[in-house]
């Protein structure tokens, strides 16, 4: 196994760091739907499954990412590119905190993943 850059270490703690955001925030949201009243009990589990799955498989990328495996590289840099629209639709609609986090951390891990791209270079 090749040892990861640093930009490589990085964007694989960038990623896990979304990876962990998104599970916890399927949890909470599953622990308010539990607990709520939603309208639609069902889309908001369902809603909370999702971003626990995806959180899941984001740990996965980020895992991958770390013992340099070329094949993660692509879904980690589609994964960013999806965020960007998803941090400015936030920052327009007001809701700065969350909106800037996101545009951050996904110019960074993007940032990073194209620092490492000579670790990928030989995949």
């Amino acid at each position: 196994m090749p040892t990861p850059s640093p930009a490589v270490r990085r964007a694989a703690v960038l990623l896990a760091v979304e990876a962990l955001a998104l599970v916890a925030l399927g949890v909470i949201d599953g622990i308010a739907t539990a607990v709520g009243k939603p309208e639609d009990r069902g889309a908001a589990l369902g809603i909370a499954t999702v971003a626990v799955g995806v959180g899941l498989l984001v740990l996965l990328l980020g895992r991958a990412i770390d013992r340099v495996r070329g094949w993660a590289r692509t879904p980690s840099v589609v994964l960013q590119l999806i965020a960007f629209p998803v941090g400015t639709d936030l920052v327009l609609g007001q809701v700065w905190l969350p909106g800037i986090v996101v545009l951050l951390l996904a110019g960074a891990t993007l940032y990073h993943l194209a620092a490492a791209g000579p670790a990928f270079a030989g995949d």
